[in-house]
Order: C-alpha cells, then structure tokens, then sequence
C-alpha cells in the first residue's frame, strides 16, 4: 500500500513539472547588456546577472549562484500552488518557508529549468552584496597605528623608520544576508610626509628596526604632522564563485601622527694627545 505522504509527493512532484513547463514558454527574455538586477516578491522574483539564493541547509540545495552574460533568472515559488505543506512534502522546507524553482533563459538554449532550493530570503545581485561587505569591512577594518624610530624623534639627513601598524590582508566567513560569504580585502597606502617631499604610495607596512623597507629622510628640522592613508581593495566569493568585486567606492582610512625632527649636527671627538 502507497503511502499517503509518497502520494502527496509524487503528486507535487507532477504538479511542479507541469508548472516549469508552462512557465518556460511565457518568461520574457532579459537585456543582454543589462546589468545585475533584482526585482519581484511573494508571487516569485525576475533578475540578471549574478544572483545569489539564500537557501536552507538542510534542504541539501544550500546557496546557488551563477552568472552567465545576457541571461536572466526566474524564481517561482512552488508552495503557491499548493499551499505550505507542499514545501515539507516536497522538499523538507520548514513550514512558512517557500520552495523555489529556479528557470534560466540565456541567449543559446533559451529556457530551463535549472533546479530548486527552500529560501530563507528573498534573492539579492553581487552588486547589493558587494555593498554589504563593504559595509562590513568598514566597519571591521584595524585602523593604522603608525610610528617611527628612533622613537624620541627624527633627525635630518638621517633614514626615519616607519611602520603603519595595519595587516596586509583581512580574511573573514561570514554570514552576510542569510548568505555564507568568504570576503578578502588587502590594504595598500599613501604616506604624506607634511614636508615639500612628494607623497608615497605603497603596499609595505613598514616595522622596526632593523626592518628598514620604510623610511623617509626630513631635510629641515621642526615637527611634522605626517598622515597616512589606508586604501582596502575588497573581493569576495560564494561557494567557490567568483571572486567579486566589492563596489561602491574606495574603502579609505586615514590617520596622522606628529614627527618632531631635530637637525643633525657633527661632533668632532678629538684624541687624547696628551
């Protein structure tokens, strides 16, 4: 004897076949040169570009993503068209939690059904992610502590060492959106010296003795108020896609610390000729 619940899945199943294969006939295709976008609600969801589906773990489809150029992308939701229990029966989403299933349209095969997954969130592009994970480095990045040796003060004519007290590199995994994201940003910088020296640009955080790959040399004593700009170039990746880039402008930090430059002077030790 048939169980009922394989009798309720065997009839969703049918009824979800049914549906994709109306639906492949009546999608609008996307703008080949249109960017990332996103739009849509309860009743399903329409996008191009790189689109990212926060998904539940436990349903065994976790987070898709692709991108794929002048396509576009078609999310409806199954559970519409038989209610809540539709989802559990079909693919163990926990009830109020919509089943999807996802249609693709590119410019060579036209439309498919390409899958389906229980969403825990509505869809959001990698521009709009991008956004969130600037956000967050800016919020999460160590700010500069810059310093200089010899500690007391700088002498002209004379290398000052300087270091930037940043890392190179910020790596996170994190949870951004209901989405599991891998994020990278890499710092890079802009030494001005408060002298008529040009500034510097550069990807070395500098030290302390006897690290000398950061220096500069003051030729006219008095304190200088030297500032330092922090620069992080941020990419990110989704479940090994990517990476993307992190958009909507420079991450940019900048501080400044005060440097007393003292001038140099030759002392001429005589020997003892007595």
């Amino acid at each position: 004897m048939t169980s009922p619940r394989l009798v309720d899945k065997a009839r969703v199943l049918a009824l979800v076949a049914i549906t994709v294969a109306s639906l492949l006939t009546s999608i609008s295709v996307a703008s080949a040169t249109s960017g990332p976008s996103w739009s849509g609600g309860g009743s399903g969801w329409s996008g191009t570009g790189t689109v990212f589906l926060p998904g539940d773990s436990n349903s065994g489809s976790g987070t898709n993503s692709a991108g794929c150029a002048g396509c576009s992308w078609d999310l409806i939701p199954i559970c519409d068209l038989e209610g809540p229990k539709a989802c559990s029966v079909l693919h163990d989403c926990p009830v109020g939690m919509p089943f999807v299933a996802i249609l693709l349209r590119s410019p060579a095969v036209g439309a498919k059904f390409v899958g389906g997954q229980c969403l825990t969130g509505e869809p959001i592009t990698s521009v709009d992610l991008g956004r969130m994970i600037a956000a967050r480095v800016r919020q999460e990045a160590p700010k500069a502590q810059p310093g200089f040796q010899p500690r007391s003060s700088a002498l002209t004519g004379l290398p000052t060492i300087f270091r930037v007290g940043q890392p190179t590199v910020i790596a996170r995994t994190d949870q951004i959106a209901g989405i599991s994201v891998d994020f990278r940003a890499r710092a890079r910088w802009r030494w001005n010296w408060g002298d008529s020296s040009s500034a510097l640009s550069t990807t070395k955080p500098g030290g302390s003795w006897p690290d000398m790959s950061l220096t500069h040399t003051f030729r006219r004593p008095g304190t200088k108020k030297v500032r330092v700009r922090t620069v992080w170039d941020a990419e990110f990746t989704v479940n090994s896609a990517g990476p993307f880039e992190v958009g909507g402008g420079p991450i940019e930090q900048e501080t400044a610390l005060l440097v007393p430059v003292k001038e140099a002077r030759a002392v001429l030790i005589g020997a003892n000729l007595g």
